[in-house]
């Protein structure tokens, strides 16, 4: 009886380590496999962050050297169109043709923070007053320096890089190169990665030129890169910083986005399903 009670006392004790140890080992997949998702996510914003900086940087480039362009001073030193609509419209489809940016867009802006030539428009003529909202034409003509960034404007929130144009010593107002969201979201998507910039609601007035369907809306933002919704399932978050959530067989991972002038505009969502690896990006 004595032995069956010591075997059955060693069973019990043997099983309890067993379980022990199996909770252990469940528990260091566990950690390991946290950690590889969370190095892959730091990777993957770190991407998100090298392409924004790669395309404003492009961006810059183009305004800068346009900035120096005799047709371009003389637009805005004469207050003429003529004088660089049809120069501009050729460096545009060159900037399609060479594949640097198809959806690029170049806008004037007078010395007054007013628009003065929308490349996209430009037969609208009504140089509306940029002075309320886009206080990056302030910095450009205070500190007489180039400035980019994301910027929210009449036609929506976008990628921006703006220069100063001088005739000589004159400040005579700014150049803009315009990018949106379409070629990072297309480069997010080969590889099985959904980009959804939000813009917060509260930015529409100023968004005023921008029609976003009622599908696109949010109960706190405005989806401006896509168009069709695939957000649904988060329709009334309000995020907070940097994190993520996994919702069913997805991960969504979001940041804020941070116009030029330090404010907290919206996010950046970055959606996938859980299948999906993502050691391609590397950061």
């Amino acid at each position: 009886m004595m032995k069956e009670k010591r075997f059955f006392l060693s069973a019990l004790v043997m099983l309890f380590f067993g379980l022990c140890l199996l909770f252990l080992y469940n528990k260091s997949i566990s950690f390991e496999e946290d950690e590889t998702l969370k190095k892959q996510m730091d990777a993957l914003l770190l991407t998100l962050h090298n392409k924004i900086e790669e395309t404003t940087h492009v961006s810059l480039a183009s305004s800068v050297i346009l900035a120096k362009s005799p047709h371009v001073i003389g637009c805005l030193q004469n207050q003429d169109r003529t004088q660089c609509l049809d120069y501009l419209l050729d460096i545009k489809n060159t900037m399609a043709l060479s594949g640097v940016f198809e959806n690029a867009r170049l806008h004037l802006h007078t010395k007054e923070f007013k628009s003065f030539m929308r490349l996209w428009d430009y037969r609208n003529e009504s140089n509306d007053d940029l002075s309320a909202f886009r206080h990056a034409l302030e910095k450009v003509k205070a500190t007489k320096r180039s400035i980019k960034g994301i910027e929210i404007g009449r036609n929506g929130m976008f990628m921006r890089a703006i220069a100063p144009v001088f005739n000589q010593e004159e400040y005579v107002g700014t150049i803009e190169t315009v990018v949106d969201f379409k070629d990072m979201s297309r480069y997010f998507k080969k590889d099985g990665v959904e980009l959804y910039v939000l813009m917060k609601n509260e930015y529409a007035d100023i968004a005023n030129a921008s029609e976003y369907a009622p599908n696109l809306r949010l109960d706190n933002y405005t989806i401006v890169n896509q168009s069709t919704n695939g957000l649904h399932f988060i329709k009334s978050a309000n995020f907070q910083g940097t994190g993520y959530m996994k919702m069913g067989d997805s991960y969504v991972l979001y940041t804020p986005i941070v116009d030029i002038n330090g404010e907290y505009v919206g996010f950046f969502v970055l959606t996938w399903s859980e299948s999906l690896s993502l050691a391609s990006f590397k950061g």
